[in-house]
C-alpha cells in the first residue's frame, strides 16, 4: 500500500458547538481505525484545517463523507500528495482545538507559519499548515 496524505481546510457553519466537535471525532476515530488512517483535525477562528493519512482510496472516500457534513462548509483541498511515513502516527483522529490552548504559544505559532494575525489557514501554503500541524501535533503528545 502505498501512503497518500490529504491537508483541506473548511469554515465552520455558524453555531457549531463543543458537542457537534465531540460527534465529529467519535465518528472520525470509529471509521478512521476501521479504515486505517491516521490524522489530526485542528480548530479556531471558525475553521478547520486537518490531515488524513493513509491510503489513497480510502482517504479519497473519508474525504467524500467529510464532504457531506453540514458542520462546515467551503471545504478547498489544499494538498493531496504520496508521503514516505505517516506523521500522525499516533491518532487515528485526534481534535486540537486553538481556544483550548495557551494563547501566547498559539500567537508565535501562528506567526512563525502565517502572515494572518488570526488562525487563517487560507493564508498558508501547504508547507506552512503541514508544518503548524507537526508542531501542534508534538505540543499536544502528553495531553
Amino acid at each position: 500500500m502505498r501512503l497518500h496524505r490529504l491537508l483541506y481546510l473548511s469554515s465552520a457553519t455558524d453555531g457549531l458547538a463543543y458537542p457537534d466537535l465531540r460527534d465529529i471525532m467519535a465518528k472520525s476515530e470509529v471509521n478512521n481505525v476501521r479504515d486505517g488512517i491516521t490524522g489530526m483535525l485542528c480548530f479556531g477562528n471558525g475553521m478547520f484545517l486537518q490531515t488524513l493519512e493513509g491510503d489513497r482510496r480510502k482517504i479519497s472516500e473519508t474525504y467524500a463523507r467529510i464532504l457531506k457534513d453540514p458542520r462546515h462548509h467551503s471545504a478547498e483541498i489544499i494538498e493531496f500528495k504520496e508521503i514516505d511515513e505517516r506523521t500522525f502516527i499516533n491518532w487515528s483522529m485526534r481534535l486540537v482545538q486553538l481556544g483550548d490552548m495557551d494563547s501566547d504559544t498559539i500567537r508565535l505559532l501562528r506567526l512563525k507559519y502565517s502572515p494572518a494575525v488570526t488562525f487563517q489557514p487560507a493564508s498558508m501554503n501547504p508547507q506552512q499548515c503541514f508544518s503548524f500541524l507537526q508542531e501542534l501535533y508534538r505540543m499536544t503528545q502528553g495531553t
